[in-house]
């Protein structure tokens, strides 16, 4: 049970805990190399060096022809191996040798470069030319060299250190491909071609060069190669809500003319306008009516817009919560049921489904966004819902904070990052609010359960938008079972679409409950008050959007984004276990599982504590890392054998700058966590990762960092925990470090951080332990909700 009197801690973070420093890191040994041998690595630089003459002969003469300019650079994909995706193994010495650069990126260690003949006559004299300096071994360019302490370290021979870096980075790469016409089209399947000819036009991404003058000559060239076709620059304009991508709208002609698009060298990607639709499966009608709630005069209630099909005007069930409207489809292009079961379940959710946990039950004001027409009559395009959205964001974002989408595309989450998916994340930033979208749902249904291989079939992966890095994605749990359904309760609805997100961050974040086919449909209620029954993520989102909305109405000061979705996170559970989400498998379908309402979050007992930290790294304000290097561990939590037990958990979320056109490393920055205990004057780390405990020494290769330590991830956790005890003090330090996939790009950070020390055992008295040590060195705020939701009841006005 939790207690007002032992409420969550604000905690200032004080001048000495910001540092201006290097990170400290330990010295790293020379880069190993994936062939270690001389006739290993011979035959792999001769392999590339074949493909690299291919690309000569083959490839770059009939694209110079294509281009029409010999200026324009023509892409090659450079794959690297699984085991060196870090950014330390990126071929940077290669590029600079051959004087070629990254023009994208696509799916993890996929870069594309933009070369010429000259330049890949250059890469090939550099293989040819490192072919008789390669060593019978990597060892033999190896010494080891006493470092300032005296301790020998293993060191590069001065002399081989510009050939080691070269074959490192050669021997990280798998292949050198052209980048061919399948690439561009990857997303244009049957559907597409159709949508391209009903909407007469498609999307044309163009290659960005990082120069004006390129970018633009590639573009006048596309126009001169097609302008007998009709295409003119007039007849083509560039995609206004998609800024940090070179996308044009162009005429669409015909599949065949479009594979020759596909051909032409500058061009990247070929897409139509994703269309957006409801999120339902089978929905059922009952006779049971409920009665009218309405809100209490005078009582502030939690607020959420809802981007959807429209309430009703007729429903004077959902009226008297509905404040405003704003109607971007015509009444009579309209089909309200979804926007009403939506309606419905924010107000009456609990009622109708009193099996229902973690839900609000004291009443949603309502924001109704209306942009979705009736399908049967009319689609809604993305450049049409992004100027809705927009207009509604104008008129209403500080006013509403959450914004509920359950809707979405047929269109997967890819290797790149969509127009309408770096959109989304711009309106956020710019109104600082947060979408909460449903993660999809999988028509055709898992028929097996558990799924332990989740890389193996990416068709039930979730659909753009949902992909969203700032925005909130919220898979479905099941809510009842029997011997029909595939799950028992708690478990992914065999519908829930699963992540990863891009770059393999954590999507879904959170699920909550929906219904579990062919039995036990969620319920809501329909325009004259009839209970309905449906099914999908539809269902789950404004469960999460109304907990989030109590958030930003309960908090008692102004909650930044970044908190909100931080406490969010931190306060959620596995839906089975009731306990953190600890394995990699399960993050893709649970995220972190199942949020609590404010009040579970924020109030606790006297065994536990919860602080709050927010802050932001700038090296411009000489704030590289940041150390609390006396952070508050309660003595009672200490043992005499110097043991340490208990638990603490720590959850971050931060707002990494975002550059689309990098695809898989979409996010440009990763702020490492650490908790680190004093043990015979030596600090060691103490934290783990979510999934850490799954990864061996050896396998703590990027992928799997990235997958089990959440590293890139722009919101993760890392947690100790220990129930007999562990060695350690309680002289415990907080670390938060950033790492830049490229130091050029470093620019402010705001972070949020949310940490819970408890004892399990509910012995030690954590809370006042706790507090007086804040009461020493910190400076701390108390933060109590505004005031305890009262649930509402059926109050009957009709």
């Amino acid at each position: 049970m939790t207690d007002e009197r032992y409420s969550a801690k604000k905690v200032r973070f004080r001048q000495r805990d910001y540092r201006n420093d290097k990170v400290p890191s330990s010295i790293p040994e020379p880069a190993k190399w994936i062939y270690e041998n001389k006739k290993n690595i011979s035959d792999h630089l001769k392999k590339l060096m074949f493909q690299v003459n291919h690309l000569l002969k083959n490839y770059i003469p009939q694209k110079v022809v294509q281009m029409g300019e010999e200026e324009i650079p023509v892409p090659v994909i450079i794959r690297m191996h699984d085991r060196k995706l870090a950014k330390s193994h990126r071929p940077d010495s290669i590029l600079n040798e051959i004087g070629s650069k990254i023009i994208s990126i696509h799916g993890l260690g996929e870069y594309i470069i933009g070369v010429s003949s000259n330049t890949l006559e250059e890469f090939f004299d550099l293989l040819n030319n490192l072919l008789p300096e390669i060593p019978s071994h990597r060892e033999n360019w190896i010494y080891n060299k006493n470092d300032k302490n005296g301790i020998p370290r293993p060191s590069i021979i001065s002399e081989r250190l510009n050939e080691y870096e070269l074959l490192h980075e050669l021997t990280s790469i798998t292949d050198i491909l052209e980048y061919s016409t399948k690439d561009v089209l990857i997303d244009m399947t049957t559907t597409n071609y159709y949508d391209a000819e009903q909407d007469g036009q498609i999307k044309v991404r163009f290659f960005n060069y990082g120069s004006n003058k390129l970018d633009n000559l590639a573009l006048t060239s596309f126009i001169k190669q097609f302008q007998d076709l009709g295409i003119r620059k007039s007849k083509i304009q560039k995609l206004s809500y998609s800024k940090k991508f070179n996308t044009y709208i162009v005429p669409y002609i015909s599949e065949k003319i479009t594979a020759q698009m596909a051909n032409f060298p500058g061009v990247e990607h070929i897409s139509t306008y994703l269309k957006f639709q409801n999120l339902t499966t089978n929905p059922s009608l009952s006779d049971n009516k409920i009665d009218v709630i309405t809100p209490k005069e005078g009582v502030s209630y939690p607020k959420v817009a809802i981007v959807d099909s429209g309430i009703s005007p007729d429903n004077i069930y959902l009226k008297p919560w509905v404040t405003q409207q704003e109607s971007f489809v015509l009444q009579d292009r309209q089909n309200n049921y979804h926007g009403d079961f939506i309606g419905g379940l924010l107000v009456y959710g609990h009622i109708i489904n009193p099996e229902l946990k973690e839900i609000v039950d004291s009443g949603v004001k309502i924001l109704d966004i209306v942009v979705i027409p009736d399908p049967e009559k009319e689609t809604i395009r993305e450049n049409e819902l992004i100027a809705s959205l927009i207009d509604a964001l104008d008129l209403h974002s500080e006013d509403y904070r959450v914004w509920n989408l359950s809707l979405g595309t047929k269109c997967l989450c890819a290797s790149i990052v969509s127009d309408f998916t770096a959109a989304m994340d711009e309106l956020q930033d710019t109104y600082k609010v947060i979408f909460i979208m449903a993660a999809g749902n999988y028509e055709t249904l898992r028929d097996n359960w558990p799924v332990n291989d989740f890389f193996e079939d990416d068709e039930d992966r979730i659909c753009i938008p949902a992909d969203s890095v700032r925005a909130v994605t919220v898979g479905s749990i099941a809510m009842m079972h029997d011997d029909s359904t595939l799950v028992t309760t708690g478990n992914i609805a065999p519908y829930s679409r699963r992540g990863p997100g891009v770059g393999l961050s954590i999507k879904p974040e959170v699920v909550h409950f929906s219904g579990n086919p062919p039995t036990f449909p969620i319920k809501s209620i329909n325009s004259v008050g009839k209970i309905i029954g449906d099914y999908g993520t539809s269902f789950s989102t404004p469960m999460i959007s109304s907990i989030l909305a109590e958030y930003f109405e309960l908090y008692p000061n102004e909650l930044s984004c970044n908190l909100a979705r931080a406490l969010l996170v931190h306060s959620a559970v596995h839906p089975i276990t009731n306990k953190r989400v600890s394995l990699a498998n399960d993050h893709y379908f649970y995220g972190f599982g199942i949020p609590k309402r404010l009040q579970n979050v924020l109030y606790g007992n006297e065994h536990e504590i919860t602080l709050i930290y927010e802050g932001r790294l700038n090296y411009r304000e000489g704030i590289n890392w940041i150390k609390v290097a006396d952070f508050p561990f309660p003595q009672s939590l200490e043992l005499e054998d110097k043991k340490i037990r208990g638990e603490i958990i720590v959850t971050i979320a931060y707002e990494p700058n975002l550059i689309p056109y990098l695809g898989s490393q979409y996010c440009r920055c990763n702020i490492d966590l650490k908790l680190r205990s004093l043990v015979n004057g030596t600090l060691n780390t103490i934290s783990k990762g979510c999934s850490a405990k799954e990864m061996d020494v050896e396998e703590q290769w990027e992928k799997n960092q990235m997958t089990k330590l959440l590293k890139w991830s722009s919101i993760k956790q890392i947690y100790f925990s220990s129930l007999r005890g562990t060695k350690g003090s309680s002289e415990i330090s907080l670390e938060l470090s950033p790492t830049w996939r490229d130091i050029d790009e470093r620019q402010e950070i705001p972070f949020a951080v949310v940490i819970t020390i408890r004892d399990p055992k509910k012995i030690a008295p954590v809370y006042s332990d706790v507090t007086k040590l804040l009461l020493q060195s910190f400076q701390s705020t108390d933060v109590n909700i505004k005031y305890i939701p009262v649930r509402t009841g059926l109050i009957k006005t009709i």
